[in-house]
């Protein structure tokens, strides 16, 4: 498939961009309540403080919910098609949406267990997928 190419200008995603390109799936943290989100945003929409770290979090979840394309919706991707783009609701609690790799798009299924893989964009950005859980 096709390497899109994460922003890394942008304020707000850029540290998501670099901890994925040393294999490490990172989320905002309020400092203050403790929520954990995705996306990331200026003010944690729990409690609206301003203070947030980033804090890895383990790699597994489940898909909560995904769609099989069978026709590219841009023509970069045709030599992918078909390929599988899921919700998944991650142990950690976001849910993030992503790809699902390695697997016949038949056999996904809502619920079924994956982990997050790490497709190299650029040497300082990785794309999150996911593949089945071992």
């Amino acid at each position: 498939m096709t390497v899109l190419q994460p922003e890394l200008d942008d304020p707000l995603l850029a540290r998501f961009w670099e901890e994925a390109a040393r294999n490490r799936l990172s989320f905002q943290r309020c400092r203050d309540c403790g929520y954990l989100r995705w996306p990331p945003a200026a003010l944690c929409p729990r409690c609206w403080s301003r203070r947030a770290e980033w804090t890895e979090v383990d790699h597994g979840g489940a898909v909560w919910s995904f769609g099989v394309y069978e026709r590219a919706f841009d023509p970069t991707f045709e030599a992918a098609v078909p390929y599988v783009v899921a919700l998944v609701e991650l142990d950690a609690g976001p849910r993030m949406i992503a790809n699902v790799v390695g697997v016949d798009p038949d056999a996904v299924e809502v619920g079924m267990r994956v982990t997050a893989v790490f497709e190299p964009a650029s040497d300082d950005a990785a794309l999150v997928n996911f593949r089945p859980a071992a």
